[in-house]
């Protein structure tokens, strides 16, 4: 489109070329945009490993523009989202401004001509990232003392101000406040087109955005959540979904891919739990207070007490266990005979609540949301208690205040083939890390349904990890299962601090361990020391940056994610392969399947999704070309073990070191030749070493 190919705008003596201060003609990411663009304009799908460095963003925003086509780009992350509409976009428009094409915010009111030189983009994100201009109104007119009257005052001056009512414009507001949840435009207080807001309502402006768009920058979570209800509504045999959101587009864009199969676990699954109950009886609670139930108060605040009770008597006769606890098809009757027996009840209280809240609901708009709301809880729970579909894995979950039912479908590859790729004409994804080992993305691409005629474009990082990287496996680093493994962990991690003065990130696969480290580390670390849980994500990387060099200790979601290039970070330290617990519900689920098929659930399953998430946790530390520091394993397996080839031969050719006085000649900046005698030991994943053997059957790899 536009007279333009890609290498117009990124290639030699292109438009960013001459344009962009010291800019840097990457191959890789041209490899990236001619891939996208070919397939953006000849259909078909495209699998793109590229690592940290090759500038990906550009390599899919500039085919993605010049496509003339609607495309949805999909990110893992709102923080991702956020950084493509104000930095990336705006940076590309002035380099697009340079040959004529006008790159802009969509409006909500103004559609774009046909045929023009101008190229509209859009954000989306979900409801509950929306000020909700009713909940405020509401709010402020019963001036409740339940919160900070000065900061509702704030939000309400906000409100008036913000363009589109984005909690992300709110620097100052804390990632769990309660005030926030008490505002935002959730679905299920909606009021639709008969709340007296509707007009100047931020996600109808979001929506309205959206239509006038060419791009739509959206996240994994919104994308799976509206392809699930529009699913949902196919299989029924209706013609729309309520809810659905994104636009139709002819094409998609999946960033950072690798979290797409459990992504969409999440969503074409479904869960039920207390808080989800608790949220809709406090919203009962306030529909009667303000009003609800015109024809029979008493009688719906009684349906709304039995309600509650009666799905509380099931929820309660639930199974105890550690963590999640599968719902077998053989066991189920058997472990669900409690929760089953306090069904009938729970189904008589919430069908006649919902009788009466559709009666309400043609004069009060309310009682249509909060009825929906109630079946679908219903409905959850007839799904889970009944287990029956051999396609889903059951589960429950009992913790201290809140209890949980979930259904997994134990695959997503044949869903997410039918309901996303074949709703798009083209369709790119692309990571950082989708191949398993030596350019492998079999595993990847059979998880998600990703068509067998799919091009797959490996790209090498251009960083020089020999110089830039050590990878640090002690010869006496524990097993991660001996008497005394938490100490020998804070041993190690306390003279690796030391030695490279703080700025370290412990990644840890357990919080017991996390905290276990933590109790014996704290006291005895010369540097600030944060722990995950403590504050938000966001706050905890700008304290890493602000009282640098520091220490943080995290699990989860800190595997993935966490970008702090330079001083900040100089050391990733990790605690153990990441192995999944082969005892989880849906991991177990998926084994067996694999097992049925003469297939080893270890080296299908456990082992490329350990080695996925390794070099995930690994790509923590160098992330530019001015980047230098240590990644530690600390799990003797890497070593010992037949299958710790497999994960050395996965991760960057980093410098490998095995004794802790090596590490610190290279440290200091000494020669590769001298900084690790460790080399000529051969070290896993080198020549010399014999990695024939296979896992043995005492590992089963947690």
């Amino acid at each position: 489109m536009f007279g333009l190919d890609v290498d117009a705008l990124l290639g030699p003596g292109g438009v960013a070329d001459r344009l962009v201060p010291d800019w840097e003609v990457r191959d890789a990411q041209l490899e990236v945009a001619r891939a996208i663009h070919a397939r953006l304009v000849d259909g078909g799908q495209v699998v793109i490993e590229a690592p940290t460095g090759v500038g990906k963003t550009l390599g899919y925003l500039v085919p993605a523009v010049l496509s003339g086509r609607r495309v949805v780009i999909s990110t893992n992350t709102k923080t991702l989202q956020d950084q493509i509409i104000h930095k990336d976009l705006p940076a590309l428009a002035r380099m697009f401004a340079e040959v004529g094409v006008e790159l802009v915010r969509a409006d909500a009111e103004l559609q774009p001509e046909p045929g023009g030189r101008q190229v509209h983009y859009a954000l989306m994100k979900g409801r509950n990232n929306y000020l909700c201009l009713d909940r405020l109104h509401n709010k402020t007119r019963q001036r409740s003392f339940d919160f900070d009257s000065d900061l509702l005052s704030e939000l309400a001056e906000w409100a008036r101000t913000s363009p589109r009512g984005d909690r992300a414009e709110l620097a100052g507001l804390s990632e769990s406040s309660p005030l926030w949840n008490e505002l935002d435009a959730r679905s299920e207080i909606c009021h639709g087109a008969r709340c007296a807001h509707y007009e100047s309502c931020f996600v109808v402006r979001m929506r309205r955005e959206a239509a006038n768009a060419q791009l739509i920058i959206v996240n994994h979570h919104l994308l799976l959540a509206d392809l699930a209800l529009k699913a949902q509504a196919q299989l029924q045999g209706h013609g729309r979904a309520f809810g659905e959101v994104i636009p139709s587009a002819d094409a998609l864009i999946l960033d950072e891919a690798h979290t797409l199969e459990e992504t969409a676990s999440e969503y074409f699954g479904g869960q039920v739990s207390t808080r989800k109950l608790e949220r809709l009886a406090k919203d009962l609670d306030a529909y009667l207070g303000e009003g609800g139930a015109r024809r029979d108060r008493t009688r719906v605040t009684f349906e709304v007490a039995q309600a509650v009770s009666a799905a509380e008597a099931v929820f309660s006769a639930l199974p105890r266990g550690d963590g999640r606890v599968r719902l077998s098809r053989d066991g189920a009757a058997r472990a669900l005979a409690g929760a089953q027996r306090a069904l009938p009840e729970m189904e008589a209280a919430f069908l006649a609540l919902v009788a009466s809240l559709d009666a309400d609901a043609l004069e009060v708009a309310a009682a249509e949301g909060l009825s929906r709301r109630t079946r679908d809880i219903l409905e959850s729970v007839r799904f889970v208690l009944a287990a029956e579909d051999p396609d889903f894995v059951y589960w429950t979950e009992r913790q201290p205040k809140h209890a949980t039912l979930g259904a997994s479908p134990i695959r997503v590859s044949n869903l997410l083939s039918q309901f996303m790729f074949e709703s798009f004409d083209a369709v790119a994804l692309t990571s950082a890390t989708l191949s398993a080992g030596k350019g492998d993305a079999r595993y990847f691409r059979e998880a998600v349904g990703v068509h067998e005629e799919a091009e797959t474009l490996m790209l090498e990082s251009p960083f020089d990890f020999p110089s830039q990287a050590a990878l640090y496996l002690p010869k006496d680093a524990p097993e991660p299962t001996a008497p005394g493994a938490a100490e020998a962990l804070a041993e190690h991690a306390e003279a690796l601090i030391d030695l490279v003065g703080g700025g370290a990130l412990f990644l840890f696969t357990s919080y017991r361990v996390m905290h276990a480290v933590h109790r014996i580390l704290q006291p005895r670390l010369r540097y600030p020391v944060f722990m995950q849980g403590e504050r938000p994500k966001r706050a905890l990387l700008e304290d890493m940056v602000t009282f640098a060099p520091a220490v943080l200790f995290a699990t989860a979601s800190f595997w993935e994610g966490v970008d702090l290039p330079g001083d900040p970070l100089k050391l990733v330290i990790i605690d153990r392969l990441p192995f999944d617990s082969p005892t989880d519900p849906l991991v177990a689920a998926r084994g067996e399947v694999l097992e049925q098929l003469g297939k080893s659930s270890f080296n299908s399953l456990l082992l490329p999704r350990a080695i996925l998430r390794l070099r995930q946790g690994f790509g923590r530390l160098v992330r530019s070309r001015r980047d230098r520091g240590v990644v530690a394993i600390l799990d003797r397996r890497v070593t010992s073990k037949g299958y710790g080839r497999r994960f050395l031969d996965a991760l960057p050719p980093a410098q490998r070191v095995d004794d802790l006085e090596g590490l610190a000649l290279w440290w200091r900046g000494a020669g590769p030749e001298d900084a690790s005698g460790a080399r000529s030991r051969a070290l896993p994943g080198e020549v010399g070493w014999d990695g024939s053997a296979g896992p043995g059957p005492e590992d089963p790899g947690a």
